[in-house]
């Protein structure tokens, strides 16, 4: 893919598809949410953000609401999905998506597209590696949840790392994956 489109296409799909990040965070990145020394991506509670997404987002709520004003329901966006998505997510899991948030970090200071774009560049990286079905960014933060669970993390921090309220989703993931039955029948079988 021709620059910078490729490097935002590769950027989406590592923040998606290892560390879980969904869309709407990935579109709201911010350099200050990194954290070099601990390397940890800090997803804040709140951000201020007034891109077309969050206008959107604000008139929505306004409509149905007649005691806000657009201008509060705007300051009051970006935030994420729920109370649990604002999280630490450590990104030295390996040396490519360091080196790819190095490098992002060194040419913006936040994600300089939209929502939308997000979309987009997944569609133009699942066309250029000629895949098959419906791949979009929700799928690829399904992909790390399925990575980590099969890599044999336990309940509790794989719920922390993809930011779920409910501990009941990890466990999904992990009994969907097998590892710990697995891990559990070769501890008894092969000691």
């Amino acid at each position: 893919m021709p620059a910078p489109r490729g490097f935002e296409a590769r950027f989406i799909c590592l923040l998606g598809d290892r560390l879980g990040l969904r869309a709407g965070k990935i579109a709201h990145f911010h350099s200050s949410w990194l954290n070099w020394n601990r390397k940890l991506i800090r997803i804040p509670q709140h951000e201020p953000c007034d891109c077309g997404y969050c206008r959107r987002q604000a008139r929505q709520k306004v409509a149905h609401n007649d005691q806000l004003t657009e201008t509060d329901a705007i300051a009051s966006r970006w935030y994420p999905k729920t109370v649990a998505s604002a999280r630490s997510i450590p990104f030295d899991l390996s040396l490519r998506i360091e080196l790819c948030i190095n490098r992002f970090a060194n040419r913006y200071s936040g994600f300089p597209r939209s929502r939308s774009t997000v979309n987009r560049r997944v569609k133009e990286a699942t066309d250029q590696a000629n895949l098959t079905g419906r791949i979009y960014p929700h799928c690829l933060r399904t992909t790390a949840a399925s990575h980590h669970a099969y890599k044999g993390v336990a309940p509790v921090p794989l719920q922390a790392l993809m930011g779920w309220s409910d501990l009941a989703t990890a466990q999904k993931y992990i009994r969907i994956s097998g590892t710990a039955t697995a891990d559990a029948l070769r501890r008894v079988h092969h000691k």
